[in-house]
């Protein structure tokens, strides 16, 4: 089979591999279609703090169940899936309070374990999450990102009748936006510095949306949302400007939620998170019941994803998928990898 290995930043091979067979507890999946995430791009360039080379990339994927190992149940061959890409020991304190979303041991499909750019994958069962026929396999490659926007919403407490700012109009960013109006948030604005992501903001239902490249982010809540301000910030670029920048205009007791993954250490105003009491809260993946909440919302058409979708390549082209991602902008958003050619959108 073909698999395409990023050997190390900056280079991806795509070369002939054994298939792999599923053991005791595992199903084959035949891939179909696997995104290229923000991460992929952090550990393409050298700089994601937990990714090494070599790795074969793939966290958000869908495919096919084309082997079952011994010991499985309720799931069936030719079965619509994706995979919760998080493999947790089961064992730690977080592990076993629910939380395994922050296991202690934590690996992840595609970033420490082998990923889905390749034709087929084994998994343990227990991350297989059956799809809805109505699913596309893009749509349901997309559930990863989208269930990663579900934590992040929830993880800053109820968002029905707030106020909202999202910092960042990228995949998650946009999920994040969706997301938040899904669950009743008063008005969402949306800040980004690139005009045609703002764009596609407005069509996928953000209130307001903001180029900061011609308003500062504190005139822009201030024209937005008067002296009251935001009840809750969403970071989701990850870089030290953007936090900093959240912090700043933060109302005193409000939430920042930081969903954007830093490639390097930042410097912030701790001073204003304590004397504003500020909740500056982290979010990390996901946890089962976010994927399904992310499936129901696309089912629903709650949420839209495919719009996000700005390029598709085959799977001899991982190495332009990825350099595509890497230009980002106005150039690419979210960039999708047609493992599989049987699997038309």
């Amino acid at each position: 089979m073909k698999q395409a290995e990023m050997i190390k930043p900056g280079e991806i091979v795509v070369r002939d591999v054994a298939r792999p067979t599923p053991g005791v507890g595992e199903a084959l999946i035949r891939i179909a279609v696997s995104g290229v995430c923000g991460s992929d791009v952090h550990a393409y360039l050298g700089e994601h703090p937990f990714i090494s080379c070599p790795v074969v990339p793939g966290h958000e994927f869908s495919g096919i169940i084309a082997e079952l190992g011994p010991g499985v149940a309720g799931l069936s061959l030719g079965q619509k899936v994706t995979v919760e890409p998080s493999l947790v020991c089961g064992t730690c304190y977080n592990c076993r309070r629910g939380r395994y979303n922050i296991c202690q041991n934590l690996k992840v499909i595609g970033c420490q374990c082998t990923g889905a750019m390749g034709e087929y994958l084994v998994v343990p069962a227990a991350k297989v999450i059956p799809l809805p026929d109505m699913l596309s396999f893009e749509e349901g490659a997309l559930v990863e990102p989208l269930a990663v926007a579900v934590h992040a919403v929830a993880r800053g407490g109820y968002v029905g009748g707030k106020k909202v700012i999202v910092q960042g109009a990228g995949t998650i960013g946009l999920l994040t936006m969706q997301v938040a109006k899904a669950h009743g948030a008063a008005a969402v604005l949306q800040v980004d510095m690139v005009a045609g992501r703002l764009t596609l903001a407005r069509q996928l239902g953000a209130d307001h949306a903001t180029d900061l490249r011609q308003w500062d982010l504190a005139t822009a809540v201030r024209e937005t949302f008067g002296p009251d301000g935001a009840d809750i910030i969403y970071e989701c670029v990850g870089v030290e400007a953007t936090i900093a920048s959240a912090i700043e205009v933060a109302r005193k007791g409000s939430t920042i939620v930081v969903a954007g993954v830093f490639g390097a250490k930042t410097c912030v105003d701790m001073a204003l998170v304590q004397d504003h009491e500020l909740e500056l809260i982290g979010t990390l993946m996901y946890t089962r019941p976010d994927f399904e909440e992310a499936i129901r919302l696309i089912a629903a058409q709650k949420v839209q994803v495919l719009p996000l979708v700005s390029h598709r390549y085959p799977l001899d082209q991982a190495a332009d998928a990825f350099a595509a991602a890497r230009r980002g902008g106005e150039e690419a958003l979210k960039v999708l990898v047609r493992v599989g050619e049987w699997a038309a959108a």
